[in-house]
């Protein structure tokens, strides 16, 4: 029994299915043309806003009895900042979100049928975007998963009133069992809104930033076709060549436009990221939050998938500009010779990705991040002996 092959279409098809399902899983299906706010939504936004108030009247009321309860709520904080940054950015840029869907759609359909290698390149970016999406999808799952879990242990083996999220709800009293069960309810809803709403920004950020890889094979393709064009002295040379210099362009265009989509969401994940990590690090040391070591895992994961994402961007910039290098000019007439010549000078000069409008979306910005969080820890560790 022969096994189907999909046709590159119908695997880009699934991805954004699959990003539909999560999507709408948090009321915040943006990519599709006909999404409307509907009662999710609205109970994301009040579970938003209840997370807000409720933490911070909680803190204030055990911060004089022990400040560390700040830091331990302050955990959770960057998750929800993530969230909410990535929530606004999806209402803000609706219209360019579903508008860059269809727009990659219609370029699967438009390139499938123009050959086997077109189209092995098209599935070859599926799949890639299939892996990614598959990791972080296990990551949260594992996180996640594990911090119910534990939560539920605990629950049942512990004593002790043991709570998901740090807030308690003004005016209801959590020693007696239907405020616990309230509580808790509120705790897990939370949770999970939050858990699936990260997913769900974290998808469309990798579904339209893996794409920026395929324009570099479909750009070897048509480098090929122009080269092999070229040595015949074919007349569809130059038409082949516009081509090319009007993909270099669509290429920036994409970038500079997922950049302005992505701006404040990369800023916010790089800045909270860090800050999340410090604090579950010194949670850690004191002992107090068992999901932390499962959470922290959340924290790092993370920071690192936008900023490894930025250096893909990064490699593929550099990638994109060798390979118009690969054109034999030689094999050019004069004319088209000097239409390259523009093109070569902007891809040398490509537009990144910028966390906070000056800090590069890359590797090396994580690490030193990381860097900073090592020095970070040091002195908790140093803080801590003293104290003792």
């Amino acid at each position: 029994m022969t096994t189907k092959i999909l046709r590159p279409t119908e695997s880009f098809g699934k991805i954004i299915k699959f990003f539909h399902l999560i999507s709408s899983l948090v009321g915040a299906d943006v990519a599709d043309e006909n999404y409307r706010v509907n009662i999710i939504t609205i109970t994301l936004i009040i579970c938003i806003v209840a997370y807000f108030i409720f933490t911070g009247t909680t803190v204030a009321s055990v911060f004089s009895e022990n400040w560390t309860y700040l830091l331990e709520a302050s955990c959770m904080v960057g998750s929800v900042l993530q969230g909410i940054t990535k929530l606004i950015s999806a209402f803000a840029f609706a219209k360019e979100i579903c508008g860059i869907r269809i727009e990659l759609e219609n370029l699967y359909r438009e390139y499938e049928v123009k050959g086997d290698d077109y189209a092995e390149a098209l599935n070859k970016s599926c799949e890639r975007v299939w892996q990614v999406i598959k990791m972080v999808g296990q990551v949260y799952f594992v996180a996640g998963g594990g911090i119910i879990l534990i939560t539920i242990v605990l629950i049942f083996a512990s004593n002790e009133k043991v709570f998901l999220m740090h807030f308690m709800i003004p005016g209801i009293d959590v020693d007696t069992q239907v405020g616990y069960l309230m509580t808790l309810t509120l705790h897990t809803m939370c949770f999970l809104f939050g858990a699936f709403g990260l997913f769900a920004g974290d998808l469309f950020f990798l579904i339209f930033l893996g794409q920026p890889m395929l324009f570099l094979d479909l750009l070897v393709l048509k480098v090929k076709s122009l080269n092999e064009a070229a040595a015949e002295n074919s007349s569809n040379a130059e038409r082949l060549l516009i081509e090319i210099i009007e993909w270099h362009q669509y290429y920036t265009d994409y970038n500079l436009r997922c950049n302005r989509i992505f701006y404040y969401i990369n800023s916010m994940q790089i800045v909270t990221s860090g800050i999340s990590i410090i604090c579950t690090l010194y949670i850690i040391l004191l002992g107090d939050w068992p999901g932390a070591y499962l959470y922290i895992l959340v924290a790092f994961g993370g920071l690192y998938l936008y900023c490894i994402m930025g250096t893909k961007i990064q490699t593929c910039n550099t990638a994109f500009c060798e390979e118009l290098w690969n054109i034999n000019f030689y094999d050019l007439e004069v004319k088209n010779q000097k239409m390259i010549i523009p093109i070569l000078m902007k891809a040398q000069n490509p537009s990144e990705i910028k966390v906070g409008g000056f800090l590069p979306l890359s590797v090396q910005t994580a690490l030193q991040i990381t860097k900073t969080i090592y020095g970070i820890f040091t002195m908790m560790l140093r803080f801590l002996e003293e104290n003792q």
